[in-house]
């Protein structure tokens, strides 16, 4: 096995990684690269490769690895982004402690070096850290930061990621005209950027909203034409949370046997990825349907399945809220 791809297989993964094409880029690098690699750019693109296509565990193996040797050669540059992207791969299994402190472990590197785009990348993401765990005003200063940065280097891409995330802490405050506004802008910059899960990723938070504002066909409409896109993508997260959306549309809609297709599927997803978030979203959502059914059995242990979840997550908001419909259920 190579530890030092071409010229030309690097060129032809940078066009690979631009264009999405994850599982390509995935199954060209294998090949090419070692554990070894001295190619910093080659090492992570291949673990952004098997983070894109849902095998964070996979994907976490090798960083951890090449982190190693990266620090060891003194390739600071790369080092600091694997670092980063450790962080990115625990908060996608749930492991949050290890991924707050490799994000600040990557935002404190980034600022020694004044590398700002890590610095953008770092904030944004312990912003979805601290949103995730109740501390909206927090989450909103990470993103506050990180916004003029991606704005002053032109970064379309990472401009739409953030959007997305303010989006989803203004709609976890309820100020929805707010969300729905960062959403529009997730969207128009995700296709200005040619990115169209980030785009997808836009339109599943614009269905959330419309679900919360009563108008659920729609939302049932806008995250199915999600799911399939993100499916053809190779994006098993994103797809697993537009299932789930569906699942909550139909459910509004009364439609119960619709609904637990659909949660089925989101869940099938998650497990098999290990995506502890999108897992305990769909249980915590599929207690309704359960309680409209009068499974009062399955409906507590859905909620209590998503607590266990929530807890380890520390999304304290969640695990009171959950609490509270069992003590209604009795």
């Amino acid at each position: 096995m190579s530890s030092l791809p071409s010229d030309s297989v690097l060129g032809e993964a940078r066009a690979l990684a631009a264009s999405g094409s994850w599982r390509a880029l995935a199954t060209m690098l294998e090949s090419q690269i070692s554990t070894d690699s001295h190619d910093g750019e080659a090492a992570l693109l291949y673990g952004e490769a098997r983070m894109r296509c849902g095998e964070e565990r996979e994907a976490l193996s090798w960083l951890r690895l090449a982190e190693r040797v990266l620090r060891e050669n003194g390739d600071r540059a790369a080092h600091r982004r694997a670092v980063n992207m450790i962080g990115a791969a625990h908060l996608a299994i749930g492991d949050l402690d290890a991924a707050t402190t490799a994000f600040a472990d990557a935002l404190e590197l980034a600022t020694q070096h004044d590398d700002f785009i890590l610095m953008g990348h770092a904030s944004n993401n312990l912003g979805l850290i601290a949103n995730l765990q109740g501390e909206r005003e927090m989450a909103l200063s990470h993103y506050r930061l990180a916004l003029p940065t991606f704005q002053r280097l032109g970064k379309r891409l990472e401009l739409s990621a953030c959007y997305h995330n303010i989006a989803i802490t203004f709609r976890d405050l309820e100020q929805l005209e707010e969300a729905d506004e960062h959403e529009r802008h997730a969207i128009e910059y995700a296709s200005e950027g040619a990115a169209p899960r980030f785009a997808c990723m836009g339109r599943i938070g614009r269905a959330e909203i419309a679900l919360r504002r009563g108008d659920a066909p729609l939302a049932e409409m806008t995250a199915r034409l999600a799911a399939e896109e993100l499916m053809r993508l190779g994006d098993p997260q994103n797809e697993a949370d537009a299932h789930r959306l569906v699942g909550a549309a139909c459910a509004a809609q009364k439609r119960s046997f619709d609904a637990l297709e659909a949660f089925d599927r989101a869940l099938a997803i998650a497990r098999a990825r290990g995506h502890a978030l999108n897992e305990a979203e769909t249980l915590r959502d599929r207690v309704q349907v359960r309680v409209a059914q009068g499974e009062k059995g399955l409906a507590i242990a859905d909620a209590k399945a998503a607590i266990a979840i929530f807890t380890r997550l520390g999304a304290v908001a969640e695990c009171e809220a959950l609490e509270h419909r069992l003590e209604q259920l009795g």
